[in-house]
């Protein structure tokens, strides 16, 4: 009977290289070096324009006398330090690009300033819903102390709908994000990256 069953089929699974870096690790290294190459552009552009806004003499009497207790406490923050806060961005999609590249050249160092930076961001869109929501609050509170009128209950109706959309949208924007980077860091600490990074 054993003469009649079909021989095995050979392996057609190619040899693993041992030296072969992990398959994953260069396309999400260089994917990764693109979105921070055209972010830290794009920070710089915002740094061009604010710059000058920041010492435009015509900004500083337009909200020198404008009422803007409208505006939320972080919000009037980032607005007073918007060059400050662009400059900042700018460094770390910068570090995001040294972090890249060092991976891409097997540095050690670029493989924990990556994972780093992963932590942080994750953290950042937390911070970034929180201040979204602290200026819908802030502006709900606004309006809260002049609802006599009709229209203004409705606005403030449809901005509470609006708040309760934003909250929901960015709080599980940030929460799939930092699932998908902590995914990213405990994959990147498995044996085989950092034996890829230890030769």
């Amino acid at each position: 009977m054993s003469s009649l069953l079909p021989p095995p089929l050979p392996n057609a699974r190619p040899p693993v290289d041992p030296l072969a870096p992990p398959k994953f690790l260069g396309p999400m290294t260089k994917s990764v070096l693109a979105v921070c190459v055209v972010s830290a552009l794009c920070w710089v552009a915002a740094v061009l324009v604010a710059a000058p806004l920041s010492s435009a003499e015509w900004l500083r009497e337009l909200t020198h006398d404008s009422d803007l207790s409208w505006l939320a406490p972080s919000l009037r923050w980032l607005g007073a330090h918007a060059v400050g806060f662009c400059v900042a961005m700018l460094l770390v999609c910068l570090l995001g690009v040294a972090a890249c590249w060092g991976m891409l050249y097997r540095q050690r160092w670029a493989l924990w300033l990556f994972i780093v930076l992963l932590v942080v961001t994750a953290l950042f869109n937390f911070v970034c819903s929180w201040v979204l929501d602290d200026g819908f609050r802030h502006l709900l509170d606004y309006l809260a102390s002049d609802a006599a009128s009709s229209e203004m209950r409705q606005l403030r109706g449809e901005m509470l709908v609006q708040r309760m959309t934003f909250l929901v949208t960015t709080v599980t924007s940030s929460i799939a994000f930092a699932g998908a980077h902590g995914w990213l860091a405990v994959r990147l600490l498995r044996t085989d990256v950092q034996v890829w990074f230890q030769r």
